[in-house]
């Protein structure tokens, strides 16, 4: 978890300020026969219309150049705690790896560990903070206004590995607030006596 810890934060976190806005719509929607929409004819977008997502792209082009010109780090929180997965990821190290033998422990009572996620340096701009040190409510943690540029909350379970401990998989996701989100699958591998991030898969998104 150490090795792969800042390519996880890079790899996963984000800046939530230069995710765009929804375009506005251009065409007219249409219907079926019992009055649901069913879709856009963008053939029959107005000028207006054209107009409306001409701006929305200066815009956003604007947000994004003056976001990157910003230098301040972007605070994420993290929970040092590792549990493992409520889900049992056999069976998609078996399928992405092609692996025989799963690596199946045998631990008795809590499985949990802590990361010293404060000696791992960081490659870009985020940096983590222990998740003690925001509000425990959650509206609060959301909602309140802080000294610092907030980007969200980030997660891990522990890591399934196979038998020869060359290949591993575990869960995470990133949440940018209460209903602003994603989940991933992490696929690692070791090479020349050193883990890295074989693949990552979106599981879900909110």
């Amino acid at each position: 978890m150490t090795e792969i810890f800042p390519d996880l934060i890079d790899s996963i976190c984000i800046d939530y300020r230069i995710v765009p806005v929804p375009p506005p719509i251009y065409g007219q929607f249409i219907y079926d026969k019992e009055g649901n929409n069913i879709g856009i004819d963008s053939t029959k977008g107005t000028e207006k219309q054209k107009q409306e997502i001409v701006n929305w792209k200066r815009n956003q082009e604007i947000i994004v150049e003056e976001i990157e010109k910003d230098t301040s780090k972007l605070i994420v929180a993290f929970n040092p705690k590792i549990k493992r997965s409520s889900k049992d990821l056999k069976e998609y190290l078996e399928q992405h790896f092609k692996v025989t033998e799963v690596f199946d422990p045998k631990i008795e009572g809590d499985s949990t560990y802590t990361i010293d996620f404060k000696n791992i340096p960081l490659k870009g701009k985020f940096e983590i903070r222990d998740m003690s040190e925001f509000p425990k409510d959650r509206y609060e943690f959301w909602r309140k206004k802080y000294d610092f540029v907030f980007s969200g909350s980030v997660y891990f379970t522990g890591i399934q590995f196979d038998k020869e401990r060359k290949f591993g998989v575990l869960d995470g996701g990133f949440s940018c607030g209460r209903h602003c989100g994603m989940g991933v699958r992490i696929y690692i591998k070791k090479v020349n006596d050193k883990w890295m991030i074989d693949k990552i898969d979106n599981t879900s998104v909110s």
